[in-house]
This record gives structure tokens, C-alpha cells and sequence, in this order.
């Protein structure tokens, strides 16, 4: 597959208002994050300095500087430099496909690998594999045949679409709910979760990184959205258990906050667990330790079914447990 090159795209200008006796630095930080446009200090710095080609309207380019403070509140507007899009090309690795025709195709991505292009990403993205990999792809600027995703360290089948059809159909079928997907989890503790979790999932404010489970909404927060899954098997030894997981709903992190709610985190998952802690907790010796440090985030997209779009036939596939979970297991048993 030929290399993509995709052309800067420019943002239109944001419309704010700027509160009285607000900092304006602190102001466009804590905006443009509500917004979901994460900026650097060192560049916003920039856009609020450069007064050759300024970003910020409303202001009087004398009084334009991180610490400008209105004495009333004031319309102003900010315009992001324009987003630099990865050079999309393919690189020859090793990716699983369980199944391919004309329309789509179902592959295994590891553990460890980010699925598409993006701030902080290299070119070793599941993309760039699957250019090499597949003979086609549908189009997007940065995530040609993606449909949905997977952490980038949790292990997995997913779903590629290889036409705009084949796309638009399969992203109506997981708005839909018509995507049965069984995930396998290890957890630390001894534990018994509920076997139908319903509730909601949001941003945390503390952290942009992570995201909060609750049963139920915060009042403060309108972005909660609903989340459920069901737990099909359980198998509790006495330091870990291993889950089976359907997921219901696909938010991010869903699984790996829900678990970390019920106080069961997943092993190895550094974001929302604490391993340090937990080898204290259960007095995991070196040896074990290096098994449980060695196996990664345990947590695996093991299973997808679904109807093929235009065949109409049942789909259904399925990869076995890795050894690290099976390592992990027998050493905290």
C-alpha cells in the first residue's frame, strides 16, 4: 500500500469570554482543556506573544500578555496553529489477521501498541502496520479503517474496515449494539463483582488521562455517559481472579476503571492500579514479582461476534489466553 500524506488542516478561530479579573494565560488553559484542545504552556505562551501573526482577538495588542486581567468580562476569540497530521506510512510488522474479504477484516493487535496516529505517537501505530499489511483501507486523514479501538495496552481482536461502506455499516452496528464482545481480565484480590454493572463514566477533572466510574451520575458533570458490561465467569484464587467480560458498552477505559471501582484493579494496569502496593498487600516474593512485573496489563479483547454487513453471515472469533496471563496466574495461585 503507497504512502499517505495528508495536508495540514487549519481550525477555525474559538469564540470565549474572557471573565473579569481573570488571568488570561490561566483562562485559555482551563478552556481549551474543557474543549478537549490539550495545548502546551511553552505554545500557548507563544500564540499570546506573537503579535507579528496574532491568534487572540479582542484585545488590544498593547495589553496582550499572559497576565492580562479585563475589568469586565470580554468577548475574545483564539486561533490554534493548525494540526500536523503524521505522515502515514506503512511499516512491515507482524499482525494477526483471524479474516479478510473484499469488505473487512479482524485482527489481533498486541499489547503495547497504540492503534492510530496521534500526540506523542511514533510511526509503529497499528495504522501504519495495517498499510502494509492489508490491501486496502477506508479512508480517514488519520485513522484509515478504523472502527473502534483498543487501549494500548490491552491485547486484542478488532474489527478493520477496508471500504467507506464497510465503515459506515460497522460503526452503525456498535452504536447499535450489535457487536458481541467478551473480554478476559486478571484482577488482584479475591473478589466477587456484581454480575450486571450499569452505571456512568466521565472524565476525571484531576486527571485528563483518566476517566471516573460511578453507579451513578455526578450531578455536576452533564458528559457522563451510561456504561454496562456483564461479568460471565469468575474463577477467584486467593491473590488474583480471573475474570470473563462482556462488554456492553465500549468506553474508553471502561473495563479498567470498573474494575478498579469494585477495588478489584486489573494486574499491571499502571494508570487506575497500584502493583507496588498489592505485592506488599499479599507478600508476592521476587520471584513471583518478576512473573507479575514480565506479564504486562492482563487485561485481553479475547472474543468478537457479529453479523457480516453484506453477506449477512454470523461472525465469531476468538484467541486463546497469551502465556503471561497463564504465568501471572499460576504464580499468584
Amino acid at each position: 500500500m503507497k504512502k499517505r500524506t495528508v495536508k495540514k488542516t487549519v481550525a477555525a478561530a474559538i469564540p470565549l469570554v474572557l471573565p473579569a479579573g481573570q488571568r488570561l494565560d490561566k483562562f485559555l488553559t482551563t478552556a481549551l482543556n474543557a474543549l478537549g484542545q490539550n495545548i502546551s504552556r511553552s505554545v500557548l505562551q507563544r500564540l499570546i506573544e506573537d503579535r507579528e501573526n496574532p491568534s487572540i482577538t479582542g484585545i488590544d495588542p498593547k495589553h496582550l500578555k499572559a497576565s492580562y486581567r479585563p475589568k469586565s468580562d470580554l468577548e475574545i476569540s483564539i486561533q490554534l496553529p493548525p494540526e500536523k497530521t503524521p505522515e502515514l506510512v506503512p511499516w512491515t510488522t507482524d499482525i494477526p489477521v483471524l479474516y479478510e474479504d473484499a469488505h473487512l477484516a479482524v485482527v489481533h493487535k498486541p499489547a503495547g501498541m497504540t492503534v492510530h496516529p496521534g500526540a506523542g505517537t511514533g510511526k509503529d501505530t497499528l495504522v501504519h502496520a495495517l498499510l502494509s499489511r492489508l490491501d486496502a483501507l477506508s479512508e480517514h486523514a488519520e485513522r484509515p479503517g478504523i472502527v473502534h479501538r483498543l487501549d494500548r495496552e490491552t491485547e486484542g481482536l478488532m474489527i478493520i474496515a477496508k471500504t467507506k461502506k464497510a465503515h459506515a455499516a460497522m460503526t452503525l452496528a456498535f452504536a447499535e449494539r450489535r457487536i458481541n464482545k467478551t473480554y478476559a481480565a486478571l484482577v488482584w484480590g479475591k473478589v466477587s463483582l456484581p454480575p450486571d454493572i450499569e452505571g456512568f463514566i466521565w472524565r476525571d477533572p484531576r486527571s485528563r488521562k483518566k476517566m471516573r466510574f460511578g453507579l451513578e451520575a455526578p450531578v455536576t458533570n452533564s458528559r457522563a455517559r451510561e456504561a454496562s458490561l456483564e461479568i460471565l465467569d469468575e474463577s477467584a484464587g486467593p491473590q488474583a481472579t480471573a475474570l470473563n467480560i462482556r462488554l456492553i458498552t465500549g468506553r474508553t477505559h471502561q473495563i479498567r476503571v470498573t474494575c478498579a471501582f469494585f477495588n478489584a484493579p486489573i494486574i499491571g494496569d499502571t494508570l487506575y492500579g497500584n502493583d507496588a502496593a498489592k505485592f506488599k498487600m499479599y507478600k508476592v516474593g521476587r520471584a513471583k514479582k518478576q512473573v507479575v512485573e514480565k506479564g504486562g496489563m492482563l487485561l485481553i479483547a479475547q472474543s468478537i461476534a457479529f453479523v457480516h454487513p453484506f453477506t449477512k453471515k454470523k461472525l465469531k472469533f476468538a484467541i486463546p489466553l497469551p502465556e503471561r496471563f497463564n504465568a501471572v496466574q499460576e504464580a499468584l495461585s
